[in-house]
């Protein structure tokens, strides 16, 4: 039995979900299934021009994880372009992340966004009441 599948970070889903050909109406068989995480680790190694250990980091998985992701998606991208297949970029097991600054607390792990967070500013957990809270500045992908 294998492990459970690790989340994988995307700055976002495609705008475009659908790649095809010019004849209209491509019928199941005639597409290629691309997840978000094969889409991202395109975008982040080819677009974006990331070496594979900074791509893996920003979706949150180990390089050779990472390896293997753009792999499939080499394949499946080939596979439609040499068979003529239409592209649907859908599904996959991902989180999409965002940006904000807001605290964390150090006693539950809590996470909350916050416009007028400052490193100087005393607040309490709203979870657990702590006053155990560091400043959290959360960048996108």
């Amino acid at each position: 039995m294998g492990r459970r599948t690790r989340m994988r970070m995307v700055k976002s889903p495609p705008d475009n979900q659908y790649f095809r050909r010019a004849i209209e109406g491509p019928l199941a068989e005639d597409q290629i299934i691309l997840t978000v995480a094969e889409f991202e680790a395109l975008r982040l190694k080819h677009y974006i021009d990331l070496n594979q250990q900074d791509s893996a980091n920003k979706m949150g998985v180990s390089q050779p994880t990472f390896s293997r992701i753009l792999e499939s998606a080499h394949q499946k991208v080939t596979q439609a372009i040499m068979e003529g297949k239409a592209i649907k970029v859908y599904g996959g097991n991902i989180d999409v992340k965002k940006g904000f600054i807001g605290y964390g607390c150090l006693n539950c792990n809590e996470e909350w966004e916050d416009e007028s967070a400052s490193k100087d500013k005393k607040v309490n957990c709203p979870k657990c009441n702590s006053e155990k809270i560091y400043y959290l500045v959360r960048e996108p992908l």
